[in-house]
């Protein structure tokens, strides 16, 4: 999260805008949501785990689960 906060600060010097740094924050923010709360984190934990998982179904799944989480988890943020 270090370095993307970095890369944020300098694209916003870079680009004269702080839309770099304010997407950052939505993005630390919904992090922060997604480990808070018991009902997401491990919803979100199991569903990076299968991303890549060898039955294509299970990794579909694991891909709109994670879908799921991060839309959630970016609701609250912006609630």
């Amino acid at each position: 999260m270090q370095a993307e906060r970095d890369e944020a600060f300098a694209k916003a010097v870079e680009w004269q805008s702080l839309s770099p740094v304010q997407s950052w924050v939505l993005i630390w923010a919904r992090e922060i949501e997604i480990g808070r709360r018991p009902d997401l984190s491990p919803r979100y934990t199991n569903a990076k785990a299968n991303l890549e998982h060898e039955d294509p179904a299970v990794a579909r799944e694991a891909l709109r689960e994670l879908s799921a989480v991060l839309d959630e988890a970016m609701r609250a943020v912006r609630a």
